[in-house]
């Protein structure tokens, strides 16, 4: 890696010295001199684009890559002072932070955990400027949507503003402070440029950020080391005793067909997102006829889909709650692998475990027979069975009750428990008892 910063920084410094000479020979007239800084910085920008690829595509760990980054700076700075160049072009980083959790210790209830999650990224410009244009970009983005035989005709009808997470650069190894109260603290963001972290507060610190906001929700700030900042919220799971709904996305509250590779990536890329007929309004009868109800969207898509999908939560109506979704990388094969695979099981099951594990609240679990939820559940169930309250299924493919699938999925636990549905009127409001308890 060294080899390479140091022959861009003589190869540069001998370029910047090259233009610089020639300034001297142009000065004659105004209209000479503004095309020279007009060449000069195509020139630069072409260039240091050029640097940024080849500085980053050979660092191997942290310490290089920070060298790169340093280096990059160092160009940048050049270019920004000597020829004028308008800097908001390159400071494009932005951080976005999930909505999470906090809750009490089981063991000591004047302590509170709150979870941090975010992730930092910067918009990439640079492959535009090396003249690879959007649709060439959309191409390689469907080959890893979709398996290679069955590559959707776009015909330009992709929303470009949904595909633009997918092409940023994530920043990796970077300080973040988090300031909620009177507490702050300094994080690294990890390879992904996400940041995970839990801080503990006392419960007077916790309640005096409560009053300055409403349903329980509190909220925190986090700046970057180039100064950008953001808001998040973490929603209190407060009392520590009630009813909290854990609920999948796609295809029980949003139209997605994932078992249909080119679908899922319409309905992903293309569509206007569509809430299940009927799911909006049996939400928010569970949010007001419930006391001390919470949600919890747990999903196996990209997390850089979340700001739409929060979009979806909002205009539809559906509750407000803690995201809790995966991060996408080009190692994926494809989307659909990506969201049938063993990876988004374990994450699914791993969050479940930390909810039971860390509330002492009952749950209620809601997903659908499209991709993994009936396993995932009636696994959590045999494992905490009296913290499990209901099991709701959405058959996307009316599926019935008696299917060997769901009977294989929810061995050993009471039918009183589960309840396979095609519309949502059939899942009771009431939460206080087992779904078929009640309908009986």
């Amino acid at each position: 890696m060294n080899k390479y910063i140091h022959r861009i920084e003589r190869c540069y410094d001998n370029v910047y010295v090259y233009f610089v000479r020639s300034l001297c020979y142009i000065e004659d007239t105004r209209i000479s001199i503004t095309l020279t800084k007009l060449s000069m910085t195509a020139f630069s920008i072409g260039f240091i684009v050029i640097v940024f690829y080849i500085s980053f595509g050979h660092c191997q760990n942290a310490s290089e890559e920070s060298r790169g980054r340093y280096l990059w700076q160092k160009i940048k700075n050049k270019l920004v002072n000597k020829f004028d160049v308008d800097d908001r072009h390159f400071n494009s980083e932005e951080i976005l932070l999930f909505p999470d959790i906090a809750f009490q210790l089981s063991n000591d209830s004047n302590i509170w955990n709150v979870m941090i999650h975010g992730w930092k990224y910067q918009n990439n410009i640079q492959k535009y400027r090396l003249g690879l244009h959007a649709s060439s970009w959309i191409e390689r983005l469907a080959r890893n949507l979709v398996s290679s035989n069955d590559i959707l005709h776009l015909n330009g009808s992709i929303n470009h503003e949904r595909l633009r997470p997918f092409f940023v650069t994530d920043r990796a190894f970077e300080d973040i402070l988090i300031e909620i109260g009177n507490t702050t603290q300094t994080i690294h963001t990890d390879h992904n440029g996400e940041f995970y972290e839990q801080i503990q507060m006392t419960n007077n610190d916790i309640q005096q950020l409560k009053q300055k906001e409403n349903n329980n929700i509190i909220t925190y700030e986090v700046t970057g080391d180039d100064q950008r900042n953001a808001t998040g919220r973490i929603q209190l799971i407060e009392p520590s005793e009630g009813i909290s709904i854990i609920s999948d996305i796609d295809d029980t509250i949003k139209i997605s067909e994932v078992l249909d590779k080119v679908r899922l990536l319409a309905n992903t890329f293309i569509s206007p997102f569509k809430p299940v007929p009927g799911m909006p309004e049996l939400y928010q009868q569970w949010q007001t006829k419930n006391i001390n109800c919470t949600f919890h969207y747990l999903s196996g898509m990209p997390d850089q889909l979340y700001t739409l999908t929060q979009e979806f939560i909002d205009i539809n109506k559906f509750p407000n709650g803690s995201f809790h979704m995966r991060h996408f990388g080009w190692a994926a094969t494809s989307l659909f692998h990506f969201l049938h695979s063993q990876s988004t099981f374990e994450h699914k099951l791993s969050y479940l475990r930390f909810f039971l594990l860390n509330t002492k609240r009952n749950y209620v679990l809601i997903g659908d027979s499209g991709e993994k939820d009936p396993e995932i559940y009636g696994t959590i169930t045999r494992e905490y069975p009296e913290r499990i309250r209901a099991i709701f299924i959405r058959a996307i493919q009316n599926e019935s009750f008696d299917n060997q699938r769901f009977l294989d999925a929810f061995k050993d636990i009471s039918e009183e428990k589960w309840l396979v549905f095609h519309d949502p009127k059939q899942v009771p409001i009431d939460l206080s008892r087992a779904p078929r308890t009640l309908n009986g």
